[in-house]
């Protein structure tokens, strides 16, 4: 996967949703026995492809 248009999510004030990554990270550790870190990114926008 190529990273180049992509950078880390801002989740702003959201800690609720942080949270739920930890969860779910906790939970993959537990089912599947190793560590797991779940990286949120958001696609950069390209303007001259929305017009």
């Amino acid at each position: 996967m190529s990273t180049e248009s992509y950078q880390f999510a801002n989740f702003g004030t959201r800690e609720d949703l942080l949270e739920d990554l930890r969860s779910l990270e906790s939970r993959m550790k537990d089912e599947l026995g190793y560590e797991v870190a779940l990286i949120a990114y958001t696609q950069e926008v390209d303007e001259n492809k929305i017009k």
